[in-house]
């Protein structure tokens, strides 16, 4: 069934082709202060979040490196779009490393279940008491479903370094998969968490 509270396209992803060499791995704070730079309104958009920048490993712990592939990829409401045309050929720096932003295209969310997050943050630091603020969450949401936590991460935000833990939900009905992702779980979506990407299985949570 249906949920007639939630309009599926109210809120879509818009990726954007992007050049570069080098980034940080830690790099979501300083994007998000650079994006922000160039739109002022990000920070108060209650439903925008920016993804990580997904990119391979260099065999150092502390930077990434970036292929043809790669893309920046914003969640918004779906009238902010035009409002993003303006990034298409500005250049950005982070940790010393510039990246041009190019061509965007729409990528709307989908009905998908299981979901992903590379991380998601609630303000607990051990996992007992994270599973507790996940419960809380899903119950607030009046969703039901199951979850898996994966590995605990640090990054960094304007209150400092924070941790989370990287999470799967599934038995998730698919039509509240996306209310999960139009609305995220957890804070600091504008750094990258509490994102929830379709995932094909459980089998691969890392």
């Amino acid at each position: 069934m249906i949920n007639p509270d939630v309009d599926d396209a109210a809120v879509t992803d818009i990726c954007f082709e992007l050049q570069g060499t080098l980034l940080p791995r830690d790099h979501s704070y300083p994007l998000f202060l650079e994006l922000s730079r160039l739109l002022p309104w990000l920070p108060a958009e209650e439903l925008a979040a920016v993804h990580p920048i997904q990119a391979a490993e260099t065999g150092k712990d502390d930077l990434l490196i970036l292929n043809k592939r790669t893309k920046l990829v914003i969640r918004i409401p779906v009238q902010r779009e035009a409002d993003l045309a303006k990034l298409t050929g500005q250049t950005i720096e982070i940790g010393g490393f510039k990246l041009t932003i190019g061509k965007s295209k729409a990528k709307p969310l989908t009905r998908h279940t299981p979901l992903y997050a590379h991380c998601v943050t609630t303000g607990s630091t051990d996992e007992e008491s994270f599973t507790r603020d996940l419960i809380r969450i899903l119950d607030k949401l009046h969703i039901t479903c199951r979850f898996i936590c994966g590995r605990r991460q640090t990054l960094t935000t304007a209150d400092g370094v924070v941790c989370g833990h990287s999470l799967m939900l599934y038995d998730l009905p698919v039509e509240q998969s996306i209310l999960v992702q139009q609305r995220g779980m957890g804070g600091n979506r504008k750094v990258g968490c509490g994102i929830f990407i379709p995932h094909k299985s459980t089998a691969a949570l890392v």
